[in-house]
């Protein structure tokens, strides 16, 4: 099963040099997640899937998005969310929407009911939340439910009752979890995984065999057969496991636990400017390509470029000279991770998309 990555925001803090703020959908066969929503989202989704359909023969549909995966509460990542939640109410949806982030321990603390009141900072999801539900996003208002999910990687509290819960997993045979990262406000990593698949059924191999024989084996199950043992394993080709992706937010240059085949990541400066990444917990370029070293990442895709950069083939020559296989974003470029973890950077053009070399 693959994954595509639809990169709708390339841009640091604000819209710039023709890019964008954060905002990327991740689509799969089971459904799409959204990962972050900064200002003016919407307005590049509309654009985004008139792009699709005239050029790419297929449009995204927005019933199939079934969470808003929040990487942290700066406002170029989350300020989209309100109103794109409104519109799909006017679009009369009706499934359940997830909209899941991090906050501190502090606040999961009290949230599950512990004294006191905890210290946040103005953009803390967790008063973002409040907000946004105060001013009408909730189910009773929009129309269809919704989920509104904290968590500190640990423990996720459900926003509309107060209780703890595990965290949720939106879409069938697609896993999601988050991975705290190191940013001024409290963040996380979302890594996406799709489920692994079965051999390929070896029908040659038991086309002497009476059906019911057949069926068992393809079920997965071992048959005596004629005084010997079918072993189940022998008729099928090695499972194919799944691929996965780590979309990293905002954060300082670090080890994220966790392994993956794609680690989109943030390269807001050059290494020039480490001493700035550094004091905003920011990560420059060649910091994204070592981290995709200590992650294993078969492939990296950098994002989340600084106004100050009016291209990125500086963040592609750094990152390059540290990892294999890197590629830089734009606004309205599409990634496509296919089941054996080769990667397609599909280039947005005025006429279209092109495969990047």
């Amino acid at each position: 099963m693959s994954l595509e990555v639809h990169v709708l925001g390339t841009s640091s803090a604000r819209p710039a040099q023709g890019r964008s703020v954060s905002g990327s959908i991740v689509e799969t066969s089971e459904g799409m997640l959204v990962v972050d929503c900064g200002e003016g989202f919407q307005n590049r989704l509309v654009n985004y899937r008139s792009e699709m359909k005239a050029h790419a023969g297929r449009r995204l549909k927005m019933s199939r998005v079934a969470a808003i995966l929040l990487t942290h509460g700066h406002l170029d990542h989350t300020w989209g969310v309100l109103p794109w939640m409104q519109t799909m109410s006017l679009d009369g949806r009706k499934d359940k929407l997830w909209i899941i982030g991090p906050t501190t321990s502090e606040v999961i603390d009290t949230l599950l009911g512990s004294e006191g009141e905890p210290e946040v900072t103005p953009s803390d999801l967790v008063i973002q939340y409040d907000m946004w539900m105060d001013l009408g996003a909730n189910s009773e208002t929009l129309g269809y439910e919704v989920e509104w999910v904290l968590g500190d990687g640990e423990r996720w509290v459900n926003m509309n009752d107060g209780s703890k819960i595990e965290l949720p997993q939106p879409l069938k045979n697609i896993k999601i979890s988050a991975h705290t990262t190191q940013h001024t406000v409290p963040s996380c990593a979302w890594r996406i995984s799709t489920s692994g698949r079965k051999g390929k059924f070896n029908r040659e191999a038991t086309m002497s065999l009476p059906d019911e024989i057949k069926a068992s084996l393809a079920a997965g199950n071992n048959v005596e057969y004629e005084g010997e043992l079918l072993e189940a394993v022998n008729y099928r080709s090695d499972s194919r496991p799944g691929v996965s992706v780590i979309i990293s937010g905002d954060t300082a240059e670090q080890a994220i636990d966790s392994e993956c085949d794609l680690l989109i990541h943030e390269a807001t400066f050059l290494q020039t400017h480490a001493d700035i990444a550094n004091e905003h917990l920011h990560s420059t370029a060649a910091g994204a390509a070592r981290t995709a070293n200590e992650c294993y990442a078969k492939h990296l895709a950098l994002t989340h470029y600084s106004g100050r950069l009016e291209d990125h083939s500086s963040s592609l020559k750094e990152a390059r000279a540290i990892h294999q296989s890197v590629v830089a974003l734009s606004d309205g470029d599409r990634l496509i991770l296919n089941d054996d973890c080769s990667l397609e950077h599909l280039v947005k053009l005025p006429s279209g998309w092109a495969q990047q070399d």
